[in-house]
């Protein structure tokens, strides 16, 4: 990979280790019950948006520092898709007036797969670790 396509997934990498992250504190935030209270409407589990919030601030951080790219990333796939399936998708790509749409989900579904399938080496503690290693 050449330097500067690597710094663009370096870039991208940050961006969307912090938009999970800061999603996963504004869940936090509002409380863990009141969460699990708004996925139960939703129809979900309420156990989910434990899982979810944990994994979007953990995951978040980890993804911005490197550690486990790849793993995280799948994880907000998993996420991502099930939003856009149980929440989204009936609003539509660009929402209908009263809900917003799955695009930005949608984007970051792409994020989070390209990370996935690339990872992301550059100024990453998988990186670090794997050096110390040799």
């Amino acid at each position: 990979m050449s330097r500067l396509h690597e710094l663009g997934v370096f870039l991208l990498r940050i961006v969307t280790g912090f938009i999970f992250f800061v999603h996963g504190w504004m869940k936090w935030h509002q409380g863990l019950e009141e969460t699990a209270a708004s996925f139960l409407a939703m129809g979900l589990p309420a156990s989910l948006a434990y899982i979810v919030t944990i994994v979007e601030l953990a995951g978040g951080w980890a993804m911005m520092l490197g550690l486990g790219t790849r793993l995280m990333a799948a994880a907000f796939a998993v996420i991502m898709i099930g939003a856009i399936i149980t929440v989204k998708a009936d609003a539509g790509l660009l929402g209908n007036g009263q809900e917003t749409g799955y695009e930005f989900n949608l984007a970051l579904l792409a994020m989070s797969i390209h990370l996935w399938l690339s990872g992301s080496r550059l100024w990453s503690l998988d990186t670090l670790v794997r050096h110390l290693r040799e």
